[in-house]
């Protein structure tokens, strides 16, 4: 569903309660945490390695190279599905859906533990301090060479000029690209910020746009939706699409 607002406002979608720290604010973070600093323990991975072997074996195999019934979770899939996320993310995916007759049922120590073992797999080092939930939400995973693009068909939030393209409407002057949890329009806090942040280079057409949004052209716009990567140019199939402010410059 798509929703176009005419200004900030709360009444965003009944029912959803809107996270701020799941919008993608901390791309602005000057220094963030990310996989290559030592994030769990060896011993806190070899906890996570017999919590693997009792409950996520029989689906994603002894290599984690996954089945017809589970996706691999090493190596360029892994990186594909969470490049550019959190720790957090991928611990809550793990929380609420593993394992997949039973999910939620494990400790929250198995499942943080279950997530070092995911980490060590992958190559990312070990180091003094144990992932604990507190800390989750901040540690970026990214290549070791620093951060990307989002891969296609995540979840995304960028921050444009709206245009009209003759058959195509389209945000140019566009942010990069980030992930987000909650595809429902975002409110008043976060609205304020969006209003005075800097904008980019980027162009994204926008996908399966409703209502018609024609009296928002020229207006600096939040969208939401899936990325669709292409040498055409890069797309979003728009969720939700609102104005945060009627000029398009800061």
């Amino acid at each position: 569903m798509l929703v176009v607002l005419p200004g900030p406002s709360l009444a965003c979608v009944v029912g959803v309660t809107v996270c701020l720290s799941s919008l993608g604010l901390a791309e602005a973070e000057q220094d963030p945490i990310t996989v290559w600093d030592g994030v769990y323990t060896v011993e806190q991975a070899s906890r996570g390695e017999t919590v693997y072997q009792q409950h996520c074996l029989s689906c994603h195999r002894a290599d984690l190279g996954g089945s017809e019934e589970a996706s691999a979770l090493v190596g360029d899939p892994f990186m594909q599905a969470w490049r550019e996320d959190t720790v957090g993310t991928l611990f809550t995916r793990i929380r609420n859906l593993m394992p997949f007759d039973e999910p939620a049922t494990l400790s929250v120590a198995d499942y943080l533990d279950s997530v070092a073992y995911l980490l060590q797999r992958n190559g990312f080092p070990a180091g003094d301090t144990e992932l604990v939930t507190d800390h989750v939400g901040e540690i970026r995973i990214e290549d070791e060479d620093g951060p990307g693009e989002v891969p296609s068909f995540a979840l995304v939030r960028v921050l444009g000029c709206l245009t009209n393209g003759g058959d195509r409407w389209r945000l140019t002057n566009s942010t990069r690209a980030v992930r987000t949890e909650d595809p429902s329009v975002s409110r008043d806090a976060v609205l304020r910020q969006l209003a005075g942040a800097s904008l980019g280079a980027q162009t994204f057409d926008l996908m399966a746009v409703y209502p018609d949004p024609t009296d928002h052209v020229g207006h600096r716009m939040e969208a939401k939706g899936f990325l669709i990567r292409s040498p055409d140019g890069d797309r979003i199939n728009v969720s939700t699409l609102q104005m945060v402010s009627d000029t398009c410059g800061p």
